[in-house]
């Protein structure tokens, strides 16, 4: 009975002071047998546990917490919890020596150890990932597991890494229904968890997928948990699903739960409020989406019409600009919504550094009050092999990416699942195939350039244009005059970018 187990664990502690010297993470409370302890008044997890196998398990948020003497009830509690009743040796790793010295005071039997098969309780940092094997079959075979640490330094060094599948502590915890996220919180004072109703993702889910079933008016508890529901379904989705059974179950009744409500409308005309049904479905659609070879699934409109043959195309795959300072290359491609392209590179591409990235609305919307487009509509990928497949369940242009430094020179890409887009850049594209039908092709966005710029725009915007050349030409003065100001070279590694978006983060 797990509301037992927290009672045990919170005997005689009302209140949980983590102001311990550190910033504390968020914890993803997802498995069956995981359970919070603590929860801020925003649904955030900030101490959990866990049974596994014969095993238990006590999450912290940072390291700091398993020595605090503010927290010494809590923590005398927790290792009372984990040895179940055997009495055993308390076994405490090199970083937490100040653990060991609390609990000897209180006279646990305890010392600095590394995990053996002498001890009932293993104590450790969530900052490696070298014992994660022994550490499952220690639990499983009945061991208890005290763990503390953050993840939010490490997603801070790890731009483009998901923490709750990368970041070494979660590839111990993760197993156990538990997982540090890569964002912070405030230390603060939090009352502990108490019997009752209270905030788990599992349960919420259960709520929102019959709430979705039954159409029923949204109402408390729900109501006040769609926020953080939405924003662990982001989290959860990004924990590989492969070969775990109880993943892939969650990943299923999410799918079922898209496809009986549909994805939700969401424009200029039609706004999506935040904290509503409809943002955590647009949410859910979007993450599920990139754990997808295939997002057709999630799309209920009818297939496009893409090209049946290849189209070739050549990127220029030289970039001088410096570190971390990328090129967008257009191919003049678009992909349409919940479609899949297949793209075939030639050797010297795979391993690069080339990304394929699909759309160019890179703003990230997912903290707006409302919302006017999808918080999210990119995806790109990492050029693994010769012929890499993408989909996108939004749709978007198509774009290499290319690294600071590249040397690649032209690189000849085929395409096949796409749609022409309308491209002209001034001084190269034919005029009179502009306008006989380039402007017609059927993507809903183009692009209009010049050397140093690019401009991306709504397709029903330059149809009726029968001739961009005027409007490029004072766009290049626009460009050659700005670097004369800056005192540049009038050739800039990279053309600038603008790009029109329904909604922008800021501003």
């Amino acid at each position: 009975n797990l509301n037992l187990d927290a009672e045990f664990l919170l005997s005689g502690v009302s209140e949980l002071d983590l102001v311990t010297g550190g910033t504390p993470s968020i914890l993803l409370v997802h498995g069956e047998l995981s359970f919070p302890l603590c929860l801020d008044s925003s649904h955030r997890c900030l101490l959990a546990a866990a049974r596994y196998g014969r095993g238990r398990v006590v999450v912290a948020t940072h390291e700091s917490q398993l020595f605090s003497p503010k927290l010494a009830r809590f923590l005398l509690n927790a290792v009372h919890w984990l040895d179940a009743g055997r009495k055993g040796l308390v076994g405490v790793d090199a970083s937490l020596k100040k653990l060991c010295s609390l609990l000897c005071r209180e006279e646990v039997k305890a010392q600095v150890s590394q995990l053996t098969g002498d001890i009932s309780v293993y104590c450790c940092s969530s900052y490696s990932d070298r014992e994660a094997e022994g550490l499952h079959s220690f639990v499983a075979e009945g061991g208890g597991l005290l763990v503390g640490g953050q993840a939010w330094y490490w997603a801070s060094q790890n731009h483009g890494k998901a923490a709750v599948a990368k970041y070494p502590g979660n590839k111990i915890l993760n197993r156990f229904g538990l997982s540090i996220l890569g964002r912070s919180v405030p230390a603060a004072k939090h009352p502990a968890v108490r019997s009752g109703e209270h905030y788990h993702f599992r349960k919420a889910l259960a709520l929102f997928s019959r709430h979705v079933d039954e159409r029923e008016e949204l109402r408390s508890p729900l109501k006040d948990w769609l926020q953080r529901l939405s924003q662990d379904c982001a989290a959860f989705l990004h924990i590989p699903a492969l070969d775990c059974p109880a993943y892939a179950s969650l990943h299923r009744i999410l799918t079922k739960v898209l496809q009986r409500s549909g994805i939700p409308p969401v424009s200029r005309h039609c706004p999506v409020k935040s904290n509503s049904k409809e943002a955590v479905l647009l949410c859910m659609a979007t993450e599920l989406s990139l754990t997808m070879t295939d997002s057709a699934a999630l799309v209920q409109k009818s297939a496009a019409e893409v090209c049946a043959l290849p189209i070739t195309v050549e990127i220029d795959g030289t970039n001088p600009g410096e570190e971390r300072q990328t090129a967008w290359r257009s191919t003049g491609l678009y992909l349409p919504e919940g479609h899949t392209a297949v793209i075939t590179f030639p050797c010297l591409a795979v391993g690069s550094g080339l990304k394929v990235q699909i759309g160019c609305h890179t703003d990230d919307l997912s903290h707006a009050a409302e919302l006017k487009r999808a918080p999210v509509v990119i995806r790109t990928c990492d050029i693994a092999c010769q012929k890499q497949t993408i989909s996108c369940l939004w749709g978007g242009l198509i774009y290499i990416i290319v690294p600071a430094r590249s040397v690649l020179g032209k690189v000849p890409i085929s395409v096949e699942g796409a749609v022409r887009a309308p491209f002209f850049k001034l001084g190269e594209t034919c005029e009179s195939q502009w306008k006989a039908c380039i402007r017609h092709y059927p993507a809903p966005w183009a692009e209009l350039a010049v050397e140093n710029l690019i401009l991306t725009v709504p397709s029903d915007s330059i149809r009726h244009m029968e001739n961009p050349r005027p409007l490029l030409t004072l766009w290049n003065e626009i460009m050659v005059a700005i670097s004369k100001l800056a005192a540049i070279p009038t050739k800039f590694p990279r053309p600038e970018r603008i790009v029109t978006d329904v909604q922008i983060s800021c501003g």
